[in-house]
Protein backbone atom coordinates (compact mmCIF):
# COMPACT_ATOMS: atom_id res chain seq x y z
CA UNK A 1 0.00 0.00 0.00
CA UNK A 2 2.85 2.44 0.76
CA UNK A 3 6.06 2.84 -1.20
CA UNK A 4 9.54 2.57 0.38
CA UNK A 5 11.41 5.20 -1.62
CA UNK A 6 10.32 8.20 0.47
CA UNK A 7 8.95 9.93 -2.61
CA UNK A 8 5.59 8.21 -3.00
CA UNK A 9 2.17 9.66 -2.25
CA UNK A 10 2.61 9.23 1.46
CA UNK A 11 6.22 8.03 1.78
CA UNK A 12 7.86 5.52 4.07
CA UNK A 13 11.21 6.83 5.14
CA UNK A 14 10.95 8.62 8.40
CA UNK A 15 7.16 8.43 8.66
CA UNK A 16 3.94 7.49 6.91
CA UNK A 17 0.37 8.66 6.57
CA UNK A 18 -0.22 8.60 10.25
CA UNK A 19 3.39 8.47 11.38
CA UNK A 20 6.29 6.00 11.82
CA UNK A 21 5.67 3.17 9.37
CA UNK A 22 1.87 3.41 9.73
CA UNK A 23 1.23 2.72 13.37
CA UNK A 24 4.73 1.30 13.82
CA UNK A 25 7.74 2.62 15.66
CA UNK A 26 5.72 3.82 18.59
CA UNK A 27 2.26 4.30 19.93
CA UNK A 28 -0.72 5.52 17.93
CA UNK A 29 0.10 9.15 18.74
CA UNK A 30 3.84 9.00 19.28
CA UNK A 31 7.17 7.39 18.71
CA UNK A 32 9.05 9.06 15.94
CA UNK A 33 6.18 9.94 13.69
CA UNK A 34 2.70 10.79 14.79
CA UNK A 35 -0.80 11.73 13.78
CA UNK A 36 0.08 13.99 10.90
CA UNK A 37 3.41 12.72 9.68
CA UNK A 38 6.73 12.00 11.27
CA UNK A 39 10.05 13.48 10.58
CA UNK A 40 10.43 11.77 7.25
CA UNK A 41 10.41 13.14 3.79
CA UNK A 42 6.89 12.31 2.73
CA UNK A 43 4.42 13.42 5.45
CA UNK A 44 1.15 15.00 4.53
CA UNK A 45 1.51 18.06 6.79
CA UNK A 46 5.01 17.68 8.25
CA UNK A 47 6.05 17.86 11.87
CA UNK A 48 3.95 16.02 14.46
CA UNK A 49 0.89 16.61 16.45
CA UNK A 50 1.36 14.44 19.47
CA UNK A 51 4.89 13.19 19.12
CA UNK A 52 7.10 10.93 21.15
CA UNK A 53 9.25 13.90 21.93
CA UNK A 54 6.56 15.79 23.73
CA UNK A 55 3.65 17.99 22.77
CA UNK A 56 4.24 20.03 19.65
CA UNK A 57 7.68 18.62 19.00
CA UNK A 58 8.48 16.29 16.21
CA UNK A 59 10.84 15.34 13.53
CA UNK A 60 12.31 17.41 10.85
CA UNK A 61 9.09 17.54 8.92
CA UNK A 62 8.81 18.24 5.22
CA UNK A 63 9.38 16.20 2.22
CA UNK A 64 6.82 16.04 -0.50
CA UNK A 65 3.08 16.09 -0.14
CA UNK A 66 0.85 13.92 -2.27
CA UNK A 67 2.06 15.77 -5.39
CA UNK A 68 5.72 16.56 -4.86
CA UNK A 69 5.72 19.20 -2.10
CA UNK A 70 4.36 19.71 1.39
CA UNK A 71 1.31 21.53 2.58
CA UNK A 72 3.08 23.29 5.35
CA UNK A 73 6.68 22.22 4.70
CA UNK A 74 9.72 21.93 6.87
CA UNK A 75 9.19 22.43 10.51
CA UNK A 76 7.01 25.50 10.35
CA UNK A 77 7.07 27.77 13.35
CA UNK A 78 10.67 26.75 14.12
CA UNK A 79 10.18 23.30 15.55
CA UNK A 80 7.15 24.08 17.67
CA UNK A 81 3.54 23.64 16.72
CA UNK A 82 3.80 21.97 13.31
CA UNK A 83 7.28 20.50 13.13
CA UNK A 84 10.82 20.78 14.16
CA UNK A 85 12.88 21.78 11.21
CA UNK A 86 12.78 25.58 11.57
CA UNK A 87 13.46 27.90 8.72
CA UNK A 88 11.19 29.47 6.17
CA UNK A 89 8.03 27.65 5.11
CA UNK A 90 8.24 28.70 1.45
CA UNK A 91 11.98 28.15 1.08
CA UNK A 92 11.95 24.74 2.84
CA UNK A 93 9.05 23.72 0.63
CA UNK A 94 11.05 24.62 -2.42
CA UNK A 95 14.14 22.85 -1.01
CA UNK A 96 12.34 19.61 -0.16
CA UNK A 97 10.50 19.66 -3.47
CA UNK A 98 13.76 20.19 -5.29
CA UNK A 99 15.40 17.26 -3.45
CA UNK A 100 12.58 14.98 -4.47
CA UNK A 101 12.74 16.27 -8.04
CA UNK A 102 16.48 15.78 -8.29
CA UNK A 103 17.41 19.48 -8.56
CA UNK A 104 19.51 19.33 -5.35
CA UNK A 105 22.26 17.05 -4.09
CA UNK A 106 23.19 15.67 -0.67
CA UNK A 107 26.44 16.58 1.04
CA UNK A 108 28.33 14.29 3.48
CA UNK A 109 26.17 13.25 6.45
CA UNK A 110 26.40 14.93 9.85
CA UNK A 111 25.02 13.78 13.21
CA UNK A 112 21.41 14.96 13.53
CA UNK A 113 18.67 14.37 16.07
CA UNK A 114 15.93 12.25 14.44
CA UNK A 115 13.70 11.38 17.39
CA UNK A 116 13.41 8.47 19.85
CA UNK A 117 13.50 5.00 18.33
CA UNK A 118 14.42 6.13 14.84
CA UNK A 119 18.21 6.70 14.94
CA UNK A 120 21.32 4.54 15.33
CA UNK A 121 23.39 6.59 17.84
CA UNK A 122 23.07 7.98 21.37
CA UNK A 123 24.94 10.84 23.01
CA UNK A 124 27.78 9.74 25.24
CA UNK A 125 31.26 11.13 25.65
CA UNK A 126 31.35 10.61 21.94
CA UNK A 127 28.92 9.12 19.51
CA UNK A 128 28.45 5.35 19.79
CA UNK A 129 26.78 3.17 17.31
CA UNK A 130 24.10 1.08 19.04
CA UNK A 131 22.32 -0.39 16.13
CA UNK A 132 19.37 0.52 14.00
CA UNK A 133 16.42 1.73 16.07
CA UNK A 134 18.37 1.68 19.36
CA UNK A 135 19.62 5.27 19.46
CA UNK A 136 18.27 8.79 19.09
CA UNK A 137 20.88 10.18 16.66
CA UNK A 138 21.56 9.31 13.07
CA UNK A 139 23.80 10.45 10.19
CA UNK A 140 21.71 12.64 7.95
CA UNK A 141 23.17 14.44 4.90
CA UNK A 142 22.65 18.22 4.64
CA UNK A 143 21.00 19.30 1.45
CA UNK A 144 22.84 21.80 -0.73
CA UNK A 145 20.26 23.54 -2.83
CA UNK A 146 20.91 25.38 -6.07
CA UNK A 147 17.32 26.19 -6.88
CA UNK A 148 15.80 27.34 -3.58
CA UNK A 149 16.68 30.99 -3.91
CA UNK A 150 15.90 30.83 -7.61
CA UNK A 151 12.33 29.89 -6.62
CA UNK A 152 12.16 33.07 -4.51
CA UNK A 153 13.61 35.16 -7.35
CA UNK A 154 11.04 33.81 -9.77
CA UNK A 155 8.22 34.62 -7.34
CA UNK A 156 9.58 38.18 -6.94
CA UNK A 157 9.90 38.54 -10.73
CA UNK A 158 6.30 37.47 -11.29
CA UNK A 159 5.11 39.91 -8.61
CA UNK A 160 7.15 42.71 -10.19
CA UNK A 161 5.68 42.04 -13.64
CA UNK A 162 2.19 42.10 -12.17
CA UNK A 163 2.88 45.43 -10.46
CA UNK A 164 4.36 46.89 -13.65
CA UNK A 165 1.26 45.86 -15.62
CA UNK A 166 -0.88 47.77 -13.12
CA UNK A 167 1.27 50.89 -13.35
CA UNK A 168 1.78 50.79 -17.14
CA UNK A 169 -1.19 53.08 -18.07
CA UNK A 170 0.24 55.72 -15.72
CA UNK A 171 3.86 55.38 -16.84
CA UNK A 172 3.32 55.18 -20.59
CA UNK A 173 3.14 58.58 -22.44
CA UNK A 174 0.08 59.36 -24.53
CA UNK A 175 0.80 60.03 -28.19
CA UNK A 176 -1.16 62.51 -30.28
CA UNK A 177 -1.29 63.64 -33.91
CA UNK A 178 -2.52 67.17 -33.16
CA UNK A 179 -0.29 70.27 -33.32
CA UNK A 180 -0.47 70.61 -29.53
CA UNK A 181 2.65 69.49 -27.72
CA UNK A 182 2.13 68.23 -24.12
CA UNK A 183 4.58 67.00 -21.50
CA UNK A 184 3.38 65.19 -18.40
CA UNK A 185 5.44 64.11 -15.42
CA UNK A 186 5.98 60.34 -14.99
CA UNK A 187 4.35 59.61 -11.63
CA UNK A 188 3.49 56.40 -9.72
CA UNK A 189 -0.17 55.41 -9.73
CA UNK A 190 -0.51 56.37 -6.08
CA UNK A 191 0.77 59.92 -6.60
CA UNK A 192 -1.08 62.89 -8.03
CA UNK A 193 0.63 65.63 -10.08
CA UNK A 194 1.67 68.57 -7.92
CA UNK A 195 1.06 71.02 -10.78
CA UNK A 196 -1.33 71.09 -13.75
CA UNK A 197 -0.06 69.79 -17.04
CA UNK A 198 1.21 72.55 -19.31
CA UNK A 199 0.63 72.67 -23.03
CA UNK A 200 2.13 74.72 -25.84
CA UNK A 201 0.17 75.33 -28.99
CA UNK A 202 2.03 76.75 -32.00
CA UNK A 203 0.57 80.04 -33.10
CA UNK A 204 -1.40 79.84 -36.31
CA UNK A 205 -2.04 83.58 -36.56
CA UNK A 206 -0.12 85.74 -39.02
CA UNK A 207 1.67 88.86 -37.80
CA UNK A 208 -0.49 91.97 -37.76
CA UNK A 209 0.25 94.02 -40.88
CA UNK A 210 1.71 97.50 -40.55
CA UNK A 211 -0.81 100.32 -40.92
CA UNK A 212 -1.26 102.01 -44.27
CA UNK A 213 -1.21 105.79 -44.48
CA UNK A 214 -1.29 108.69 -46.94
CA UNK A 215 1.06 111.64 -47.31
CA UNK A 216 0.32 114.49 -49.73
CA UNK A 217 2.25 117.43 -51.28
CA UNK A 218 0.74 120.33 -53.16
CA UNK A 219 1.50 123.99 -53.85
CA UNK A 220 4.54 125.83 -52.49
CA UNK A 221 4.70 123.12 -50.98
CA UNK A 222 1.92 122.35 -48.59
CA UNK A 223 2.49 118.98 -46.92
CA UNK A 224 0.34 116.69 -44.82
CA UNK A 225 2.38 113.91 -43.19
CA UNK A 226 1.22 110.34 -42.47
CA UNK A 227 0.41 111.51 -38.94
CA UNK A 228 -1.45 114.65 -40.09
CA UNK A 229 1.23 117.28 -39.33
CA UNK A 230 1.79 120.27 -41.65
CA UNK A 231 5.52 121.08 -41.90
CA UNK A 232 6.80 123.39 -44.67
CA UNK A 233 10.10 123.46 -46.56
CA UNK A 234 10.69 126.79 -48.36
CA UNK A 235 14.43 126.54 -49.04
CA UNK A 236 15.76 124.85 -52.17
CA UNK A 237 17.61 121.55 -52.40
CA UNK A 238 17.14 117.76 -52.25
CA UNK A 239 15.21 116.37 -49.28
CA UNK A 240 14.12 112.98 -47.99
CA UNK A 241 10.39 112.44 -48.48
CA UNK A 242 10.71 108.88 -47.11
CA UNK A 243 13.91 107.45 -45.72
CA UNK A 244 13.99 103.81 -44.58
CA UNK A 245 16.13 100.73 -45.04
CA UNK A 246 14.01 99.41 -47.91
CA UNK A 247 12.00 102.31 -49.33
CA UNK A 248 13.67 105.60 -50.27
CA UNK A 249 11.83 108.52 -51.87
CA UNK A 250 13.57 111.87 -52.36
CA UNK A 251 12.17 115.22 -53.43
CA UNK A 252 13.76 118.23 -55.07
CA UNK A 253 12.18 121.46 -53.84
CA UNK A 254 12.76 124.51 -56.07
CA UNK A 255 11.37 128.06 -56.21
CA UNK A 256 9.13 129.32 -59.00
CA UNK A 257 8.21 132.78 -60.27
CA UNK A 258 4.68 132.14 -59.10
CA UNK A 259 5.81 131.58 -55.52
CA UNK A 260 8.29 134.48 -55.23
CA UNK A 261 11.15 131.97 -55.06
CA UNK A 262 9.67 129.94 -52.21
CA UNK A 263 10.16 126.26 -53.00
CA UNK A 264 7.57 123.92 -54.51
CA UNK A 265 8.07 120.22 -55.27
CA UNK A 266 9.92 120.14 -58.58
CA UNK A 267 10.80 116.42 -58.96
CA UNK A 268 10.84 113.10 -57.11
CA UNK A 269 13.13 110.08 -57.24
CA UNK A 270 12.12 106.60 -56.03
CA UNK A 271 14.62 103.85 -55.22
CA UNK A 272 16.05 101.69 -52.51
CA UNK A 273 16.23 97.98 -51.75
CA UNK A 274 12.57 97.35 -52.55
CA UNK A 275 13.28 98.23 -56.23
CA UNK A 276 16.45 96.11 -56.40
CA UNK A 277 18.57 99.18 -57.10
CA UNK A 278 16.37 100.68 -59.83
CA UNK A 279 15.61 104.41 -59.71
CA UNK A 280 12.49 106.11 -61.09
CA UNK A 281 12.53 109.90 -61.65
CA UNK A 282 9.40 111.96 -62.38
CA UNK A 283 9.46 115.75 -62.56
CA UNK A 284 7.30 118.66 -63.66
CA UNK A 285 6.52 119.17 -67.36
CA UNK A 286 9.31 121.76 -67.74
CA UNK A 287 11.82 119.32 -66.28
CA UNK A 288 11.61 116.91 -69.19
CA UNK A 289 11.41 113.13 -69.46
CA UNK A 290 10.26 110.49 -67.02
CA UNK A 291 13.21 108.10 -66.55
CA UNK A 292 14.03 104.66 -65.14
CA UNK A 293 17.70 104.18 -64.36
CA UNK A 294 18.42 107.37 -66.34
CA UNK A 295 16.65 106.18 -69.51
CA UNK A 296 13.46 107.87 -70.78
CA UNK A 297 10.21 105.89 -70.51
CA UNK A 298 6.50 106.68 -71.03
CA UNK A 299 7.26 109.02 -73.92
CA UNK A 300 3.81 108.56 -75.39
CA UNK A 301 0.59 109.71 -73.78
CA UNK A 302 -1.09 107.61 -72.52
CA UNK A 303 1.33 104.73 -72.05
CA UNK A 304 2.56 102.21 -69.49
CA UNK A 305 5.84 100.66 -68.49
CA UNK A 306 6.48 97.37 -66.68
CA UNK A 307 9.40 97.32 -64.28
CA UNK A 308 10.11 93.60 -64.63
CA UNK A 309 8.31 91.72 -61.86
CA UNK A 310 8.52 94.68 -59.48
CA UNK A 311 5.52 96.67 -60.66
CA UNK A 312 4.07 98.96 -63.28
CA UNK A 313 4.16 102.68 -64.14
CA UNK A 314 1.34 104.26 -66.10
CA UNK A 315 0.97 107.70 -67.63
CA UNK A 316 -2.46 109.12 -68.45
CA UNK A 317 -5.21 111.50 -67.51
CA UNK A 318 -6.97 109.32 -64.98
CA UNK A 319 -6.41 109.80 -61.28
CA UNK A 320 -7.60 111.61 -58.19
CA UNK A 321 -6.41 115.18 -57.70
CA UNK A 322 -4.55 116.29 -54.58
CA UNK A 323 -5.50 119.98 -54.94
CA UNK A 324 -9.02 120.62 -56.23
CA UNK A 325 -7.90 124.10 -57.34
CA UNK A 326 -6.09 122.43 -60.25
CA UNK A 327 -9.25 120.80 -61.60
CA UNK A 328 -9.42 123.14 -64.65
CA UNK A 329 -5.92 122.25 -65.92
CA UNK A 330 -5.13 119.39 -68.31
CA UNK A 331 -4.16 116.34 -66.30
CA UNK A 332 -0.88 114.52 -66.82
CA UNK A 333 -0.79 111.88 -64.11
CA UNK A 334 1.87 109.24 -63.44
CA UNK A 335 0.85 106.31 -61.25
CA UNK A 336 3.31 103.78 -59.78
CA UNK A 337 2.26 100.44 -58.31
CA UNK A 338 5.36 99.12 -56.58
CA UNK A 339 6.38 96.41 -54.09
CA UNK A 340 5.53 96.55 -50.36
CA UNK A 341 2.20 98.20 -51.14
CA UNK A 342 3.83 101.48 -52.23
CA UNK A 343 1.53 103.49 -54.53
CA UNK A 344 2.50 106.93 -55.81
CA UNK A 345 0.41 109.35 -57.83
CA UNK A 346 2.36 112.25 -59.36
CA UNK A 347 0.38 115.06 -60.97
CA UNK A 348 2.66 116.90 -63.39
CA UNK A 349 2.05 120.62 -63.78
CA UNK A 350 4.15 123.07 -65.75
CA UNK A 351 6.73 124.00 -63.04
CA UNK A 352 5.91 121.83 -60.07
CA UNK A 353 4.23 118.54 -59.15
CA UNK A 354 1.61 117.47 -56.66
CA UNK A 355 2.12 114.12 -54.96
CA UNK A 356 0.03 111.51 -53.19
CA UNK A 357 1.91 108.67 -51.48
CA UNK A 358 0.07 105.65 -50.03
CA UNK A 359 2.17 102.98 -48.31
CA UNK A 360 2.49 100.67 -45.34
CA UNK A 361 4.59 101.95 -42.49
CA UNK A 362 8.22 100.91 -42.58
CA UNK A 363 9.86 100.16 -39.21
CA UNK A 364 12.49 102.89 -39.45
CA UNK A 365 11.01 105.49 -41.80
CA UNK A 366 11.30 109.25 -41.55
CA UNK A 367 11.53 112.30 -43.81
CA UNK A 368 9.29 115.13 -45.00
CA UNK A 369 6.28 112.78 -44.67
CA UNK A 370 7.13 112.30 -40.99
CA UNK A 371 8.09 109.23 -39.01
CA UNK A 372 4.61 107.64 -39.18
CA UNK A 373 4.38 107.00 -35.42
CA UNK A 374 0.85 108.37 -34.96
CA UNK A 375 2.22 111.49 -33.25
CA UNK A 376 2.00 114.65 -35.40
CA UNK A 377 3.80 116.78 -32.78
CA UNK A 378 7.23 115.32 -33.63
CA UNK A 379 6.77 115.95 -37.37
CA UNK A 380 7.84 119.60 -37.29
CA UNK A 381 10.40 120.84 -39.80
CA UNK A 382 13.06 121.23 -37.10
CA UNK A 383 12.41 117.77 -35.63
CA UNK A 384 12.66 116.15 -39.06
CA UNK A 385 15.94 117.96 -39.78
CA UNK A 386 17.40 116.73 -36.50
CA UNK A 387 16.52 113.11 -37.35
CA UNK A 388 17.46 112.89 -41.03
CA UNK A 389 19.44 116.04 -41.75
CA UNK A 390 18.50 119.24 -43.55
CA UNK A 391 19.35 117.89 -47.02
CA UNK A 392 20.19 114.52 -48.65
CA UNK A 393 23.93 113.72 -48.42
CA UNK A 394 25.78 113.52 -51.72
CA UNK A 395 26.59 109.81 -51.35
CA UNK A 396 22.88 108.96 -50.85
CA UNK A 397 21.49 111.09 -53.71
CA UNK A 398 19.11 109.18 -56.04
CA UNK A 399 18.84 111.99 -58.58
CA UNK A 400 21.15 111.85 -61.56
CA UNK A 401 22.51 115.28 -60.53
CA UNK A 402 22.02 117.88 -57.80
CA UNK A 403 20.27 121.22 -58.38
CA UNK A 404 21.85 124.65 -58.04
CA UNK A 405 20.45 126.38 -54.96
CA UNK A 406 19.56 130.09 -55.09
CA UNK A 407 17.93 132.58 -52.73
CA UNK A 408 15.32 134.97 -54.11
CA UNK A 409 15.05 138.60 -52.94
CA UNK A 410 11.82 137.76 -51.11
CA UNK A 411 13.50 134.87 -49.28
CA UNK A 412 16.39 137.08 -48.15
CA UNK A 413 13.97 139.70 -46.84
CA UNK A 414 11.96 137.04 -45.01
CA UNK A 415 15.14 135.74 -43.40
CA UNK A 416 15.82 139.24 -42.01
CA UNK A 417 12.39 139.09 -40.36
CA UNK A 418 13.15 135.81 -38.56
CA UNK A 419 12.74 136.16 -34.77
CA UNK A 420 16.13 136.57 -33.11
CA UNK A 421 15.92 133.42 -30.98
CA UNK A 422 14.93 131.32 -34.00
CA UNK A 423 17.58 132.92 -36.16
CA UNK A 424 20.32 132.10 -33.61
CA UNK A 425 19.07 128.52 -33.42
CA UNK A 426 19.18 128.25 -37.23
CA UNK A 427 22.75 129.58 -37.31
CA UNK A 428 23.82 126.76 -34.97
CA UNK A 429 21.74 123.87 -36.36
CA UNK A 430 22.09 124.32 -40.13
CA UNK A 431 25.92 124.04 -40.38
CA UNK A 432 25.76 120.87 -38.26
CA UNK A 433 22.94 119.35 -40.34
CA UNK A 434 24.72 120.11 -43.62
CA UNK A 435 28.10 118.59 -42.72
CA UNK A 436 27.49 115.52 -44.92
CA UNK A 437 26.75 117.67 -47.97
CA UNK A 438 29.55 118.17 -50.49
CA UNK A 439 31.41 121.47 -50.07
CA UNK A 440 30.27 122.65 -53.52
CA UNK A 441 26.67 122.44 -52.30
CA UNK A 442 27.35 123.42 -48.70
CA UNK A 443 27.72 127.01 -49.72
CA UNK A 444 26.54 130.11 -47.93
CA UNK A 445 23.44 130.06 -50.12
CA UNK A 446 22.57 126.53 -49.03
CA UNK A 447 23.12 127.48 -45.39
CA UNK A 448 20.73 130.43 -45.76
CA UNK A 449 18.22 128.17 -47.51
CA UNK A 450 18.34 125.83 -44.50
CA UNK A 451 17.93 128.77 -42.10
CA UNK A 452 14.78 129.87 -43.97
CA UNK A 453 13.27 126.44 -43.29
CA UNK A 454 14.12 126.63 -39.58
CA UNK A 455 12.67 130.14 -39.29
CA UNK A 456 9.43 129.64 -41.23
CA UNK A 457 8.93 125.88 -41.48
CA UNK A 458 6.06 126.01 -39.01
CA UNK A 459 4.14 128.55 -41.14
CA UNK A 460 2.41 126.86 -44.06
CA UNK A 461 1.22 130.20 -45.49
CA UNK A 462 4.50 132.09 -45.64
CA UNK A 463 3.80 133.29 -49.19
CA UNK A 464 0.57 134.96 -48.09
CA UNK A 465 2.43 136.52 -45.16
CA UNK A 466 5.07 137.92 -47.53
CA UNK A 467 2.38 139.45 -49.72
CA UNK A 468 0.65 141.05 -46.73
CA UNK A 469 3.97 142.47 -45.59
CA UNK A 470 4.47 144.02 -49.03
CA UNK A 471 7.50 141.86 -49.81
CA UNK A 472 5.99 140.67 -53.09
CA UNK A 473 3.13 141.40 -55.41
CA UNK A 474 3.03 138.01 -57.06
CA UNK A 475 -0.23 136.09 -57.07
CA UNK A 476 -1.37 133.45 -54.64
CA UNK A 477 -0.35 129.96 -53.63
CA UNK A 478 -0.35 127.85 -56.80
Amino acid sequence: MYQDDGCGPYGHTGGAHYGGNAYHGGAHHGGGGAHYGGGGAGATYGGTHYTGGGYDHGGPAGGIAPHGGTYYGGGAYSGAHYGDGGGNDLEDSCINGCVAAGCAESTPAVMTYVGPGTGEYVVVTNYKYVGGGAGNLSMVGRKTVYWGRICLALVALVAGIALLSLLWPVLSPTSTTSTTIAQAAMLPATMAPTAPLTTWTPSTTTPKPEPTGECTFWGDPHIRTFDGARPSFYGEGEFYIVKSNKVVIQGRYMGTKYTAGLAATNKIAVGGEFLNGHVIEVGCLEDGDITVDGKPVLQEFPSSFRLGTLGTITYGSEGKLVDEATDHWPKKIVQMHLPLGVHLTVLRWSNYVDLRLIMQRQPDQDGSCGNFDSDPVNDSTEAIFKRVGARVPDKALLFSHSAKVVMSDVEEKLLQLCPESQYMKAEVECPRELTSVHHNRASETLRMSCMLDVCFGSNEHTLQMAKKLGLTDVGVDP
